[in-house]
């Protein structure tokens, strides 16, 4: 069973909670941009640029799900603590068994040569879709997905160096 978000606080640990924000997305013309530019925003006095693109691109991945795939209105939490942030994206999607694919088996061609006869070398025929989950768990110190009461909510967690709080 994958961690709730009070087991990625306490097992990271990220210390006390120090500032809670909650965005709803729906009505957003552009929420991914807007999302991008606040998670900057909020994290720009806390740690290091590079940290701060795992935590963009973690959060890209899970509004882009949520939007794909949840069907309905999508909302995002940033929770800063002591020494890290969570991130969450609630949507009304009701499965909570997400499990990061495998990168190596979406990299694998479905059979040894393609359709035309070619070996596939190209990369033509790599899919276009299904890595986010790999690049989540690849990039956030933890993360997990737990119902919630709108649908479920999927949870990143990451503990940030030289955070100010």
């Amino acid at each position: 069973m994958p961690p709730t978000a009070a087991d990625l606080v306490r097992e990271l640990p990220l210390g006390q909670l120090v500032d809670h924000n909650a965005f709803a997305l729906t009505t957003m013309e552009e929420p991914l941009t807007w999302a991008r530019k606040t998670v900057r925003r909020l994290l720009r006095d806390r740690t290091g640029r590079d940290r701060i693109d795992d935590a963009v691109l973690v959060v890209t991945e899970l509004l882009s799900n949520a939007i794909r795939h949840g069907g309905g209105p999508v909302s995002l939490t940033l929770d800063l603590y002591e020494k890290g942030v969570t991130v969450g994206v609630v949507d009304r999607g009701e499965d909570t068994t997400a499990i990061p694919a495998d990168v190596v088996t979406l990299l694998a061609c479905p059979s040894d040569r393609a359709a035309d006869g070619t070996d596939g070398a190209d990369g033509e025929d790599l899919p276009t879709s299904g890595r986010g989950l790999y690049l989540v768990n690849a990039f956030a110190n933890g993360w997990g997905v737990e119902p919630a009461p709108e649908g479920k909510v999927v949870i990143a967690a990451f503990r940030l160096a030289g955070s100010a709080a």
